[in-house]
């Protein structure tokens, strides 16, 4: 029997999730994606497309936008 999802289930997330994780709309993780702010592949058999973003980046988005520690706080 296979899987319902053709989508790799390991290392991706949904635009939803990644929201989730940066407290953002899934629109606007789409709108990353395009700008290639975010590694994601295209999961959708027709003209819409359906990401999986990487988790990974996810994870370096955040790390890169990360305000450093002010020195004697």
């Amino acid at each position: 029997m296979t899987s319902s999802s053709a989508a790799p289930v390991s290392g991706y997330i949904t635009p939803g999730e990644a929201g989730a994780r940066i407290g953002a709309t899934s629109n606007y993780i789409r709108e990353l994606i395009r700008a290639g702010h975010l590694d994601a592949i295209d999961i959708g058999k027709g003209t819409r497309p359906r990401f999986r973003v990487t988790a990974a980046s996810v994870d370096q988005f955040l790390a890169d936008r990360a305000v450093p520690k002010q020195a004697g706080s």
